[in-house]
């Protein structure tokens, strides 16, 4: 049976809230009773629709978390690792291996992704030091990661890292889409991952689960977090 390819990632939000509903009642019933039990982290820019029509239906609040990756010096549309918004650092160790590259090549990579991050945080006014902010927003906490598809995984990998930093008392992964290798590599890091939509195939494009796909602005995410009810970026 084939898969019907989500509307928008509104709807992505949606139907994942159905499907914990369906394959994991007791968790989505402890979602609906006691909400502030659970906080939900937004990768963006298209984790953030998802995460406002899934809080939406469940009412609990949701932050954004700023994943960028360590690109290549000579390839920069590919990259070797990740850095999250608190600085936490993953790197593709056998990549890297492969690429030959200097200390100081990998050390100016990462710096030009933190400089990223820290321009995205002033974007949002957000501050630069947000580690208060996350021990009490994830500390014995369920967590939910969400995005709006998994492709290699290496972005939810460093996410799944940074929080587990700040002593989660579980960590779901909730996602629309995803390879079949991805999600295995995923669910061995987390208590759960949450995917409606597992594809077996060797070529994978997380746009192709969605009818009306498009890349969103910082400015539409801006747009969305400001008229949310759910969006919380200070507690």
């Amino acid at each position: 049976m084939s898969f019907r390819r989500y509307e928008s990632r509104n709807e992505a939000g949606r139907i994942l809230v159905e499907f914990i509903e369906n394959n994991q009642p007791d968790i989505h019933s402890n979602m609906i009773t006691t909400p502030d039990d659970f906080f939900c982290f937004a990768i963006p820019n298209g984790g953030i629709p998802v995460a406002e029509w899934f809080c939406a239906r469940t009412d609990i609040q949701y932050d954004m978390l700023i994943v960028r990756k360590i690109k290549i010096p000579y390839n920069p549309e590919a990259g070797f690792g990740s850095v999250t918004t608190d600085g936490t650092v993953l790197i593709n160790e056998p990549l890297l291996e492969r690429l030959n590259l200097s200390k100081e090549e990998i050390n100016e990579s990462i710096d030009l992704s933190k400089s990223e991050i820290e321009e995205r945080l002033e974007f949002y006014n957000k501050p630069k030091d947000l580690s208060e902010q996350y021990q009490n927003q994830i500390q014995k906490k369920q967590i939910f990661l969400l995005d709006d598809g998994l492709a290699s995984g290496f972005t939810m990998l460093a996410a799944i890292k940074m929080i587990k930093k700040y002593s989660p008392a579980k960590i779901y992964i909730a996602v629309p889409t995803a390879p079949q290798r991805t999600v295995e590599r995923i669910e061995r890091k987390v208590d759960q991952i949450f995917c409606p939509n597992i594809k077996r195939v060797l070529r994978f494009a997380v746009a192709s689960a969605y009818k009306n796909w498009y890349d969103l602005s910082k400015s539409e995410v801006l747009r969305i977090i400001s008229n949310s009810d759910h969006y919380i970026d200070e507690i």
